[in-house]
């Protein structure tokens, strides 16, 4: 089968998301499938889809999944942050008979100081986060089977975090 003219726009193997020394966040093209899982709960963010895959692109697309009971971001894997692009984190059940069914608890902080607020939710969901709103942790209970996790950030160019402090945050 002959190569498609627009195979420079699919991306046939994710790439893992990767913190490096000064606090910034790179994606990497692995070389094989042999993907590092950070613990039996969470895989980490998987990027399907950049600019470092495809160079026209400003689009980031990552994905991962839940399996267990964890909280995300709080210093072990990426700290509660803020950034100017925009955000779209989506759960999604992997109940085939009933979609809405998240099968899990999320708790998913935004704002910050004065500002912060708890979202909850037990259905397959999305969160926007508009630029320069703090985001995270997200505390995940009650895991009943594993959840597909997506993020969209639409015109992010090149990501660049801002760390936010944590006083404060989860009561």
């Amino acid at each position: 089968m002959a190569k498609s003219r627009y195979e420079k726009y699919v991306v046939r193997k994710p790439a893992v998301v990767v913190k490096q020394a000064d606090d910034k966040y790179v994606d990497v093209i692995p070389e094989t499938n042999n993907l590092p899982v950070k613990n039996a709960v969470d895989t980490g963010p998987r990027v399907i889809f950049s600019k470092k895959a495809v160079k026209d692109a400003n689009t980031v697309v990552e994905y991962g999944f839940i399996t267990g009971d964890t909280t995300v971001g709080i210093g072990e894997d990426f700290v509660p942050h803020k950034h100017d692009y925009e955000e779209i984190f989506m759960f999604l059940g992997t109940n085939a008979k009933d979609t809405t069914d998240l099968g899990a608890e999320v708790e998913f902080y935004l704002g910050e100081g004065e500002n912060l607020e708890k979202v909850v939710f037990t259905t397959s969901s999305s969160v926007y986060v508009p630029p320069g709103v703090a985001h995270f942790p997200q505390v995940w209970k009650n895991v009943k089977r594993p959840v597909m996790t997506m993020v969209i950030m639409p015109t992010s160019g090149d990501k660049e975090v801002k760390p936010v402090s944590m006083k404060g945050r989860m009561k």
